[in-house]
């Protein structure tokens, strides 16, 4: 699928987990020919149940029959991969997508703060998009249990609103998933980053309870400031704040957000969609920590929140 090219037919889910799954069966279910990638015991479940998802908060569950391979095809042309793997394997992705110049494009939809200048090394810049999911859950053996909130992030490496990602971001409304298209897609990476590291460092010093954070508000005052220095570090470095909505919520006052910030702790989305996450991803979430770490000392910001955040979490 070329830069410019606004067909969208063929697409590759590369990585079975929630979101892998999740993405695969609706983008089937909406008409679109979609191959599933899933090794080792995975492909086996898929093989024998098909793609079983349970909606977190209705309890509705929907079973999709479709297409699954163990490896990518070789000669088999895709419009389209979406890179659905934790940042801690993204290396094995890229070993295993380097030498398949029939696919398309590629949508990498991992954390990082790292950019995407290994990706591109593999890949070439004109193939790469990056994006961000809006949804998550967790696997219970065969089933997956998830959540759909918000919209997905989508965007070109170079911040242009091309025909491709327009087409990408129409496909997914198809299926079901609502999208914006981002002008800067490396900073808003960056940005969620920053969110995410003192609130998995607040959260930790909480015992992984986001009930016992609720309360917490001077540890969640902490974790607020531990965010604002991870943004002053960014902007250090030369990254804007993307997205932009970012610099109005954190010109509230601390207390103000801190007690939104406990409200929404307490809601049901943020079980499933942050607290059951940080369990199941805690080595991601420690490797995207050392991310920012790195960021944060090449920028030489003082970050007083943080490491107390570290000091006792």
């Amino acid at each position: 699928m070329q830069r410019q090219d606004q067909q969208l037919n063929s697409i590759l889910v590369f990585g079975a987990g929630v979101l892998g799954s999740l993405y695969a069966a609706w983008l089937h279910r909406a008409g679109f020919e979609v191959t599933l990638l899933a090794r080792g015991g995975r492909h086996g479940d898929l093989n024998e149940h098909g793609v079983v998802l349970e909606d977190f908060f209705t309890g509705k569950r929907t079973t999709t029959q479709l297409r699954l391979v163990d490896a990518i095809p070789e000669d088999e042309p895709f419009d389209l991969c979406l890179v659905l793997v934790q940042k801690t394997q993204l290396d094995g992705a890229l070993e295993a997508l380097s030498d398949k110049p029939n696919i398309g494009a590629f949508i990498f939809m991992n954390n990082t703060a790292e950019g995407a200048d290994a990706i591109v090394q593999a890949l070439g810049a004109e193939r790469v998009l990056f994006g961000h999911a809006n949804a998550g859950g967790e696997r219970r053996e065969h089933e997956v249990l998830y959540i759909v909130t918000g919209k997905m992030m989508l965007g070109e490496l170079d911040g242009e609103v091309t025909p491709r990602v327009k087409a990408i971001a129409a496909a997914m409304k198809k299926a079901g998933f609502a999208s914006e298209i981002s002008r800067n897609p490396d900073a808003w990476k960056r940005y969620h980053v920053a969110l995410a590291t003192p609130f998995m460092l607040a959260m930790q010093r909480n015992g992984t309870d986001r009930l016992k954070l609720a309360r917490n508000r001077g540890d969640l005052r902490l974790c607020l400031r531990g965010m604002r220095e991870c943004f002053a570090a960014l902007r250090a470095l030369g990254h804007p704040m993307d997205p932009a909505k970012l610099r109005y919520v954190f010109w509230l006052p601390d207390w103000l957000l801190a007690w939104a910030f406990g409200l929404m702790l307490s809601g049901k989305t943020a079980d499933i969609g942050m607290e059951r996450h940080l369990r199941n991803a805690t080595e991601e979430m420690a490797a995207l920590a050392g991310e920012m770490r790195a960021l944060i000392d090449r920028a030489g910001v003082p970050t007083p929140a943080l490491d107390a955040l570290r000091a006792s979490g």
